[in-house]
């Protein structure tokens, strides 16, 4: 399957246990050399096992389509087919539906299901239900509420795995149904990933990864056939991941990340691995992070403690947790820890492992516990210790990485980097290509492009492709060369549509009429790329312009599509049309494309933020620990993870940068429908700043989403825009109710 893949150009990498294999790195199913790396090979597969091993590989997600679609023709459809997965009840699935069979309205479905954060929780308290202006003891209500907690958890559908095939010799429906999926040319079989395991199927997990076909693109922009010909150990590459500056980087992208990184300050590749599986749910809930931080900081001793002397050598730790300081952050260890200090014996570690994978689901890890704690005090360890060495363990039940997972994800955090820190502008624009992926809307990718030093152009249709391209800069002293945003960057354009554009340049289109008509666009994809200000080129507003396709309607729609460069031209008469504001053109950009390369959307209300003594978020970085301040910005990431005990993580972005708001769970609950719904926000706060981390611990807010949505009635104000020259139109009646 990796041979198919690289023999199409496909970038492909094995994950996971594969990784600590050494058969799977000679064939290049893995970049990852076992020996090397000191990896665990019974993770991968042991002799008492008795079971194929599990073997994960990613693909680039974009033509990861044609690789699975090789295995079916490989090995056959009544050989080959996908697992499927068992889809349960989760809170806002289940009151949707259950408000539907019970027959509340659409509105109060939704209101009730927007009371739950995100796709998991438990009962939907009555004081959520108050906030959205609903009575919890209605009748109906109660019903409702009461059944969709009960649904919590159970089976409403069977669906297909994200990529895992089972490979048989046998025909597989002798023994399991083969079903057709609803995607085209995809079957797939009725039994799960726990029934594959139970009978000893082997499994290949074929999976999509954004981050590879990005990869893809970039390497191709640079002229670099594969992704191990970049400079290995550049120290400015380390330098800015330990700056924070990780935007779009694969994996440190996200804001516990960004947190991380300046305290970790990465300058080895090993650093990357750590920083990868530190920032889980099972190094925090182990309550591993912390202490790592600190003996990596030198403020805490580094201490390996050991077994009476007649129970073994007092090195035996030293040897499983030197790398990471006497602190168990990977599988691997605390694998070994059960062999080495516990005294399990192989089978034993594995079902440990198995406990620990499955933990979530059927709570088996508990049964291990007094095994592991009993044999390590009876080998003179002190109780407590083994204690907190099981607690941590129980923390990868929540989630955690093996070491040789945090390996193959690592290379690619470092191979993202090195791209974005060397050619910035090859890295925005192959990551626009890619989306939808990644922590990051187009918008914050510009941005961050932006100041990078990077010249981004606006979609246009008599230069965009349907992609994003590179061309050259503005100015010629410039380090990298200008990104032209593509027409995929149109919201509702499909991408037939742009290639009829593309054909109707190549053809010689040279104005307005010429693409309106001689493009064979439709109605619906003429007004698309006029509100999204794409004929600007031309010297037509998106007004004009907006207007003159709909004076074009007729002959769009009748399909009386004129030749290219006709001598002919439709009669027209100008028409006085009302400039828009700057403010207007900005909204309108958000609307239509996403982003805007104007102006940023708080810029018009920083004099009244000003008023109230709003900072930016470049100041919020200046000030001192403890200080008193507000900060605005537009809301772009909401978080509230498992593991912070309710606390929510609030991102939000003005004209200057991006801004971290820490609201702990007593402001949350006193807030909640502001928190969880307002789209711009003023937050009042104390700054916490430590270890070049800076955030604002929330302690009130201000709701100003209001303010953004009437941006788009102003039709005077602030940093107007003057009249772009008029467009002939033809000359027709619109009515008002069809007029933008």
């Amino acid at each position: 399957i990796v041979r198919f893949a690289r023999s199409k150009d496909i970038l492909c990498q094995g994950r996971g246990s594969a990784a600590n294999s050494a058969v799977c790195y000679v064939l290049g199913i893995t970049s990852i050399d076992p020996a090397r790396n000191d990896l665990l090979f019974s993770r991968f597969i042991s002799e008492k096992r008795g079971e194929p091993p599990d073997i994960d590989v990613d693909f680039e997600h974009e033509r990861r389509e044609e690789v699975m679609q090789y295995v079916y023709r490989r090995y056959g459809r009544q050989k080959a087919a996908i697992v499927a997965t068992v889809i349960h009840y989760r809170p806002r699935m289940a009151i949707r539906q259950v408000g539907k069979a019970l027959g509340l309205t659409e509105d109060i479905t939704a209101a009730l299901a927007n009371t739950v954060w995100g796709s998991w929780g438990g009962d939907i308290a009555d004081d959520h239900i108050r906030q959205v202006g609903l009575d919890p003891t209605n009748p109906e209500i109660l019903r409702a509420t009461k059944i969709a907690s009960q649904l919590l958890g159970f089976p409403r559908h069977l669906s297909q795995h994200v990529g895992g095939y089972v490979l048989t010799k046998r025909h597989l429906d002798e023994t399991v149904p083969i079903g057709n999926a609803a995607m085209k040319d995809r079957t797939f079989i009725e039994w799960d990933k726990d029934d594959i395991d139970a009978v000893g199927l082997m499994k290949v997990d074929v999976l999509a990864l954004g981050m590879l076909s990005a990869l893809r693109k970039s390497l191709n922009w640079l002229g670099i056939d594969d992704h191990a010909e970049i400079p290995q150990g550049d120290p400015a590459v380390y330098q800015m991941l330990s700056n924070a500056d990780s935007v779009g980087v694969f994996q440190v992208e996200s804001r516990a990340q960004m947190s991380m990184l300046p305290r970790l300050r990465p300058n080895t590749f090993y650093d990357l691995v750590i920083e990868v599986a530190i920032v889980r749910p099972g190094p925090i809930q182990g309550d591993m992070v912390h202490p790592y931080l600190r003996r990596r900081e030198g403020s805490e001793p580094v201490e390996f403690p050991a077994p009476s002397p007649e129970h073994g050598d007092e090195d035996e730790l030293r040897q499983v947790l030197g790398k990471t300081f006497g602190v168990p952050l990977f599988q691997e260890q605390a694998m070994r820890l059960a062999i080495e200090a516990a005294k399990f014996t192989d089978d034993e570690a594995d079902g440990l492992r198995r406990a620990m994978a499955t933990f979530r689901s059927n709570g088996r890890l508990g049964e291990y516990r007094t095994k592991f704690i009993e044999g390590m005090v009876r080998r003179g360890y002190q109780r407590d210790f083994a204690e907190r060495c099981f607690k941590q363990i129980e923390g990868f039940g929540s989630y955690g990485f093996p070491e040789s997972h945090a390996i193959s994800f690592a290379i690619l955090v470092y191979v993202s980097a090195w791209v974005k820190h060397h050619h910035p502008e090859v890295f925005c624009a192959a990551l626009l290509n890619s989306q939808p992926m990644g922590f990051y809307q187009p918008a914050q990718l510009v941005r961050d492009a932006r100041q990078h030093g990077v010249e981004v152009r606006p979609p246009d249709v008599r230069v965009s492709d349907w992609d994003c391209t590179l061309e050259a800069p503005s100015d010629p002293q410039a380090r990298h060369a200008a990104v032209r945003l593509g027409l995929r960057e149109v919201k509702g354009l499909k991408q037939r549509e742009a290639q009829k554009i593309m054909a109707a340049r190549f053809l010689g289109a040279r104005s307005f009429e010429d693409y309106a008509l001689g493009a064979g666009l439709s109605r619906r994809s003429l007004e698309l790329l006029a509100e999204a200000d794409a004929f600007r080129s031309f010297g037509v507003g998106r007004r004009e312009a907006l207007w003159a396709a709909k004076g074009l309607a007729d002959e769009v729609d009748a399909g009386r599509t004129a030749p290219i460069l006709a001598t002919q031209s439709v009669k027209e008469a100008q028409v006085q049309l009302p400039f828009m504001t700057l403010p207007k053109e900005v909204s309108e950009d958000y609307r239509t494309t996403g982003l805007s390369l104007r102006r940023h959307p708080v810029s018009f209300y920083r004099p009244s933020l000003e008023k109230r003594r709003v900072v930016t978020c470049a100041a919020l970085g200046k000030l001192s620990n403890g200080a008193k301040v507000s900060v605005a910005g537009l809301v772009l990431v909401r978080q509230r993870p498992g593991t912070a005990k309710g606390v929510v993580f609030l991102t939000l972005e003005d004209e200057t940068g991006v801004g971290n708001i820490v609201c702990w769970q007593d402001v949350f609950q006193a807030n909640r429908n502001t928190v969880m719904g307002a789209a711009f926000l003023i937050v009042h706060g104390q700054v916490q700043s430590a270890n070049n981390v800076v955030h604002l611990v929330a302690q009130g807010f201000t709701d100003l989403s209001d303010q953004i949505a009437r941006m788009r009635d102003h039709e005077e104000g602030p940093g107007a825009s003057q009249p772009p020259p008029h467009a002939r139109v033809t000359q027709r009646l619109i009515r008002s109710r069809d007029f933008h």
